[in-house]
């Protein structure tokens, strides 16, 4: 008992009138029930369970290198974390999609150059590269492989004319080597499986692709001014350009021999006078006025499905499973379309006007351009003068993944060539009489 009338009560009885009593509690209404929580219970007695995560129990991660794994309910109840799993990497250069973003290698490939005071030019092998050289009064052939290095492999011959100019294609084991200068020539080449170059034939072009003065008194002249000049295509075998000034004309010949190239060239009238060009296989691009044209060109030299591809100028063309793409300039800018086929349109889920402008590439674009496809790791490797850009595809479209300025050349590049091998290209840049060769890959 306490003081003045007041009674103290164990629980859970409670002082009524001076007594202790059991007390039946007031019911103003139901509980109100808990908000619901991921920890198998249905806390908030709708009859679901853990119906605010509808992930729990599904896959997570598995994209590049993660590893999946399956969300699980995460501690205290809060959330879903990936159980199992394995996260994303730091990027590192190793053909390999460590971060998990869905690219590989973007913005970690390295760089090698070197610089030849002569003419050169590089095209693809398997498992390389081999570049050809006017050195001297020779043309030289070298083999480097994938990792930019030479393999100490070559072969050479005096140079069958004079030359401002060298062109190369390959297809497998077969790699075709054009020089010239006023007349032409083309080289072949068989590099075997463990990159050894041997020279087979060369053979000069019928008097018709002869571009000069024969006149006493009157100079040579030759219609070379990169990127004019003609270009020599693996597969299928062709020899092509201009004549001479006005006249567009092709050589096929046969994955044998080269004895077509000494037959008179077979005109293609479809293409206009003196413009700048690029060939792809049996495709062809040119500008046009303001416009970018393709087309493909016949061995009987008709111009089929030719059509406007874009508003632009200074083509570069490139094969891949798909179909051909061009690279351009327009406006300032640096541009990509991947083509069809049969249609030579851009393609429902293909890149399509791609633009990168100087702000993407740390340097305004300026021709010559050029244009190679990595097809293992979905890659495009654009070429615009000085800027490379590296291109891959992500799920918002086109990634810029890498920009890189080339600018090893005292002068600005007449002609470029990319190609690549093993996932590494390879960059000739050409200026008078000096070259650039870079690599860009996984060293």
């Amino acid at each position: 008992m306490g003081g003045c009338g007041e009674v103290t009560c164990p629980e859970p009885l409670s002082a009524v009138d001076g007594t202790c009593r059991e007390v039946e509690p007031i019911r103003t209404g139901e509980p109100k029930p808990d908000a619901e929580a991921c920890d198998g219970v249905d806390n908030d007695g709708d009859t679901e369970v853990d119906e605010d995560w509808p992930e729990l129990g599904k896959a997570c991660g598995g994209v590049g290198e993660c590893v999946a794994g399956e969300y699980v309910c995460a501690e205290g109840g809060m959330g879903v974390v990936c159980d199992g799993g394995g996260g994303p990497l730091a990027e590192v250069c190793d053909g390999k999609d460590n971060d998990c973003d869905g690219l590989v290698d973007e913005g970690v490939l390295a760089v090698k150059k070197e610089v030849f005071a002569d003419l050169a030019t590089v095209t693809r092998v398997d498992g390389g590269f081999l570049v050809a050289r006017i050195v001297a009064d020779q043309l030289q052939v070298e083999t480097y492989d994938t990792r930019g290095d030479r393999t100490g492999y070559h072969d050479e011959i005096v140079s069958p004319t004079q030359a401002t100019f060298l062109e190369s294609d390959a297809s497998g084991k077969r790699v075709l080597v054009a020089v010239g200068e006023h007349s032409f020539h083309v080289v072949e080449v068989h590099v075997d499986s463990e990159l050894t170059p041997i020279i087979l034939e060369t053979r000069a072009l019928h008097g018709d692709w002869f571009q000069g003065s024969q006149m006493e008194g009157f100079p040579a002249w030759g219609v070379y001014h990169p990127p004019y000049h003609p270009r020599v295509v693996a597969s299928p075998p062709r020899f092509l350009g201009y004549r001479d000034l006005g006249t567009f004309a092709l050589n096929p010949f046969t994955e044998s021999d080269l004895s077509g190239l000494t037959q008179a060239p077979t005109l293609a009238t479809g293409v206009p006078i003196l413009t700048m060009f690029d060939a792809a296989g049996t495709y062809l691009a040119w500008d046009q006025g303001d416009n970018v044209r393709a087309a493909i060109l016949r061995d009987d030299g008709v111009v089929a499905l030719d059509i406007d591809i874009a508003r632009g100028h200074t083509p570069s063309m490139a094969m891949r499973k798909a179909g051909p793409a061009v690279a351009y300039l327009q406006s300032e800018k640096l541009h990509l379309s991947e083509l069809g086929q049969a249609t030579l349109q851009c393609e429902a889920a293909g890149f399509c006007k791609v633009a990168f402008d100087a702000q993407d590439l740390q340097g305004t674009p300026s021709g010559p351009t050029g244009l190679a496809f990595d097809e293992d790791n979905d890659v495009w490797f654009l070429m615009a003068g000085t800027q490379l850009a590296v291109v891959g595809r992500g799920e918002g479209g086109a990634v810029l993944k890498q920009a890189v300025v080339l600018d090893t050349l005292d002068d600005a590049p007449g002609r470029v060539d990319v190609v690549v091998s093993g996932g590494t290209a390879a960059i000739v840049q050409a200026a008078d009489s000096k070259s650039a060769l870079t690599f860009l890959g996984c060293f």
